[in-house]
């Protein structure tokens, strides 16, 4: 991405050398690790007649071999790297500049100019950019942590809210109250399936059908809420 013409060059917010190295290598690490350790701890317990998942311990105790050790490092290993690679596809490289920000996941890149961006903020983990409907441009998990974010979008003059502006307008969604439409009702429902099948690219379609529709919707685990779109 080029420098603006104002002349000062964007600001790259991603991993830091040492979070990229922690996110490669962290899982995959911490799996060997606990092939290493869980097998003498879990005869410890055994031994010690510790009753709460005693099958459980007793399982883990059996790995008491070098060459099953290595085998169960070997298979946790390549879930920690499958965690790493998942990761990695998942967290968004975010590039701020004076006109204009970049966010890159995966192999997709998305764009926005600084005329439609009304409202930047954190929702737990997640980075959200809403436009000037307060609908959703952007909900990502960005690479880089919440106080760099702040500091940067409010440097180069963007909306940045220490919380979502529409809090107040949320309301629980209690299936069946007659309260919002009925199209509106049977995407909720087929969103709050979604969430409970872990399936985040289908509950991001539905966020954005809903949106179609007039509304947004906000999460907390699996429980949604709602709030009309509101124009500013």
């Amino acid at each position: 991405m080029g420098g603006d013409r104002t002349g000062r060059e964007p600001t790259v917010l991603a991993f830091s050398p040492a979070g990229r190295v922690l996110v490669l290598l962290g899982p995959a690490a911490a799996g060997v690790l606990v092939a290493v350790l869980a097998p003498a701890i879990a005869r410890r317990l055994v031994d010690v007649g510790f009753p709460v998942l005693g099958v459980v311990w007793r399982v883990i105790a059996s790995v008491d071999t070098w060459w099953k050790v290595a085998v169960q490092a070997a298979i946790l290993a390549v879930l920690g790297a499958l965690a790493s690679v998942e990761i990695m596809r998942r967290s968004t490289r975010v590039t701020v500049g004076v006109g204009e920000v970049r966010l890159e996941t995966g192999d997709r890149v998305l764009s926005f100019l600084r005329p439609q961006i009304d409202f930047v903020y954190m929702d737990g983990g997640f980075l959200v950019i809403l436009d000037r409907d307060s609908r959703h441009l952007f909900h990502g998990e960005p690479q880089a942590e919440s106080g760099p974010l702040g500091k940067t979008f409010t440097e180069y003059g963007y909306p940045w809210r220490d919380e979502d502006p529409f809090t107040d307008l949320y309301q629980p969604w209690v299936p069946g109250t007659g309260l919002l439409p009925v199209a509106v009702e049977a995407v909720l429902s087929a969103r709050a399936v979604a969430l409970r099948k872990k399936a985040p690219r289908e509950a991001t379609e539905l966020r954005d059908s809903l949106e179609k529709l007039g509304y947004a919707v906000r999460d907390d685990g699996d429980r949604q809420s709602w709030r009309p779109l509101v124009r500013s």
